[in-house]
């Protein structure tokens, strides 16, 4: 929790770093909530119970990432049988609908990716599945990633760290 400084007029004026957002139960599981935090807007997620937090700033086109729907990842090992992931969650951009991880801010989406013809062939499902299951065939990453905040729980308050920012700039 922040406290208030005694500044003299020679001293530097230094800036808060932890934000108490709310108090747990005030963000229910499946919800955020869109805080200032400083001079940056802040999207707090409580996904299962388990909580993370992004800049509400795409790294596309700076849209407002936080404001983006949120959506579990959808899965179709064979045509006909369709899957909601619940481990996995995303959050799209209102701008553009890119998808970036709400654990890990990472995007999935590469604008550089052209679609082209290649070849195809029948695999036996089995070892398709096999291989899903192993981990061996995975989603790529994109070139993107949203910025992540270090959110946690202390005494039944969420509470956002932040860092300084880089390079030692006021």
């Amino acid at each position: 929790m922040t406290t208030a400084e005694t500044r003299s007029e020679s001293a530097p004026a230094r800036r808060a770093n932890r934000f108490v957002v709310a108090r747990v139960d005030e963000i229910p599981p499946g919800d955020r909530r869109i805080v200032d935090a400083g001079d940056r807007q802040i999207g707090v997620y409580n996904i299962g119970g388990r909580f993370y937090a992004m800049l509400n700033r795409c790294p596309h086109l700076a849209g407002p990432l936080c404001e983006g729907q949120v959506v579990n990842a959808v899965e179709s090992p064979v045509p006909g049988d369709v899957r909601l992931e619940e481990s996995r969650t995303y959050v799209t951009c209102p701008w553009h609908n890119w998808e970036f991880d709400v654990e890990t801010g990472q995007s999935y989406w590469n604008p550089r990716l052209r679609a082209r013809p290649l070849p195809v062939g029948v695999e036996g499902g089995a070892e398709i599945e096999a291989a899903l299951q192993r981990g061996e065939i995975d989603r790529l990453p994109g070139p993107y990633q949203a910025e992540m905040v270090p959110v946690s729980v202390e005494s039944d308050y969420v509470v956002l760290s932040l860092r300084p920012a880089r390079g030692g700039t006021s």
